[in-house]
């Protein structure tokens, strides 16, 4: 049986190089970088002093002050993203049963930043009694997924969804199910991620994986690059509206492109450690590419990964080699991370969202500071400039640590 045709209708993206999906789809088109000195808190003991922080984002331009005042950071990112998205696709207007559409927002770690560590001194000097009443759900990941459907009164299916860097890609592809499967009619789906405090960035030196080009923070994240030396941690939301297309089209919706496929696999063999061939990301690529129906020749471009480790980027390249074979060289392959840091959970719905851009306005986004190849990663990683490109079915892949990777295929939708 064919599966029901589900389409993205709506995008909301906040992100360190642009608010909103323009000014994200601009931002990438142009290779604009959002990592900037940190501001968040004094990292002058880190070998790394630079992040991609939410520059631009006022909280009370999305809602409530109680709400900004009682909720951590990651709570605030996932409404304001899913509001940009729910009226970006004009989902007021398709008056949609609110127990017909889901929910699903993903997250890696919620956000245990400094209000968290104000109620454990406020635990430790004055007992239980002086934590705050909401402390115990405040920093919790399923908060924000408890926000999104309190604000805008969805009653369907829920779930947060945690998977590390591929969290946003899982999301996606639950909520395609929910409406596969006639649970919902619309799904609202995102990943929201907030790591930048001290901890966070303790871990990640403890790991010796963060880039010290403090000096040059624009030029800091390289993937594909000989010179790379690490990650930059940022903050951000990314939110997608997903309807099925016959729905979508009987109320005259703006079409993005068809969610055609979802797959993932894991490499089961170290929790740090990822295999160099590929082979679990390629899995899932083949299982995202079956689902829709398309074969190794339908590709046209690549959302990568794409986050400044050796191990990742050769991982990655060697996946697509495998993948595409001999047409792997001439599919073009573009890393948004390169502008927009480390966001974990958020990463994948990245690069779903340039993956539209290319969808919809036929413009691959480049790959930023791609100046020295490193040999080993010898594929069209789109170096520097935007290109004219005309798209019509698109790869996103997603790799998470503990090699657990998934894939998602995205379509235009004629």
């Amino acid at each position: 049986m064919t599966p029901v045709p589900v389409v993205i209708t709506g995008l909301g993206v906040l992100a360190c190089n642009g608010i909103g999906r323009r000014a994200f789809w601009d931002a990438l088109a142009a290779g604009k970088s959002g990592i900037r000195p940190l501001s968040r808190f004094d990292a002058s003991e880190f070998p790394c002093r630079i992040a991609g922080e939410l520059w631009d984002f006022r909280p009370e331009d999305f809602m409530s002050k109680r709400v900004v005042q009682h909720w951590h950071r990651h709570v605030h990112q996932a409404v304001a993203s899913a509001r940009l998205a729910v009226e970006d696709a004009g989902l007021a207007a398709a008056a949609y049963p609110d127990d017909r559409v889901a929910v699903a927002v993903g997250t890696s770690i919620g956000s245990p930043n400094e209000a968290y560590q104000e109620q454990v001194e406020a635990l430790q000097s004055g007992g239980f009694r002086k934590v705050s009443k909401f402390a115990s759900s405040a920093f919790s990941g399923h908060s924000a997924t408890a926000h999104v459907s309190v604000d805008f009164g969805l009653r369907g299916p829920a779930i947060t969804i945690a998977s590390g860097c591929a969290t946003g890609l899982d999301a996606l592809a639950w909520g395609v199910n929910q409406i596969r499967l006639g649970n919902a009619d619309a799904a609202v789906v995102g990943a929201t991620e907030s790591p930048l405090f001290p901890m966070s960035f303790a871990t990640q030196c403890s790991l010796g994986i963060l880039s010290r080009r403090n000096d040059e923070p624009e030029k800091a994240m390289r993937p594909f690059d000989r010179g790379r030396d690490g990650i930059v941690l940022s903050e951000g939301a990314c939110t997608v509206v997903l309807e099925r297309l016959d729905h979508a089209r009987s109320r005259g919706a703006r079409i993005l492109a068809e969610a055609a496929g979802n797959g993932s696999a894991a490499e089961a063999r170290n929790p740090l450690l990822l295999e160099q061939d590929g082979k679990a990301l390629s899995r899932a690529a083949r299982i995202a590419m079956r689902e829709a129906g398309v074969a190794p020749g339908d590709i046209d471009h690549i959302q990568c990964h794409g986050v400044s480790i050796e191990m990742y980027d050769r991982c990655e390249t060697n996946a697509y080699k495998e993948i595409l074979g001999d047409r792997a060289y001439r599919v073009p392959i573009s890393a948004a991370k390169s502008m927009v840091g480390q966001a974990y959970a958020v990463g994948g719905l990245f690069g779903v969202a340039g993956a539209l851009l290319a969808l919809v306005e036929d413009i691959v986004p480049p790959t930023r500071n791609l100046d020295d190849p490193d040999p080993r990663c010898d594929l069209d990683y789109v170096p520097h400039q935007a290109r004219l490109n005309d798209v019509r079915t698109a790869l996103v892949a997603a790799i998470s640590f503990g090699g657990t990777h998934s894939a998602a295929v995205l379509r235009r939708c004629n």
